[in-house]
Formats: C-alpha cells, sequence, structure tokens
C-alpha cells in the first residue's frame, strides 16, 4: 500500500466515524505514512493504516503524535518479522 492510498483510506475510515474535522487530522498522517514507506514496505504502511482505522472505529480520533507513536511500533514489529534480515 502506498502512504497516500493509506491516507485516503484513514479519511474514509475518520468521515464515516466523526466529523469534518478529522479529515483534515488524516491529511496530517501523511509523512508518518512516508516515513513508513520508507523505512519498510507497503505491508507496514497497511498495518499502521489498520491500526490507526481502529482506534477511530473505537472512537479516537489519533493525534499526529500519537500516529507516530504507532508507527514506531509498526516498524519495530515489521523490523524482528519481515525486515529485520
Amino acid at each position: 500500500m502506498r502512504p497516500e492510498e493509506a491516507v485516503r483510506q484513514l479519511e474514509y475510515t475518520i468521515d464515516a466515524s466523526i466529523d469534518e474535522i478529522g479529515q483534515r487530522a488524516a491529511a496530517g498522517y501523511r509523512p508518518t505514512f512516508e516515513r513508513v514507506a520508507e523505512r519498510a514496505d507497503g505491508s507496514a504502511v497497511y498495518d499502521l493504516a489498520g491500526e490507526l482505522s481502529q482506534e477511530v472505529v473505537d472512537g479516537s480520533c489519533p493525534s499526529p503524535a500519537e500516529a507516530n507513536a504507532v508507527a514506531e511500533r509498526v516498524l519495530d514489529d515489521w523490523a524482528y518479522t519481515d525486515g529485520g534480515e
């Protein structure tokens, strides 16, 4: 999954779950998705989008700092499972 696709999917989730303010917040995640894509691969971007989407479905709208923390966890998991050769 490419970063821009992940952001778009997250925007759709936020739009369905919160209000218009959430859509603007989702665009703020783009640098986080791009960083994950640079350091890992599309599956890590997909995992990040899934985790952030689940938080939104659960009623939260993670801040960019919270999204970065989730991204670090995803990257750590990725390094141990997929990319840590």
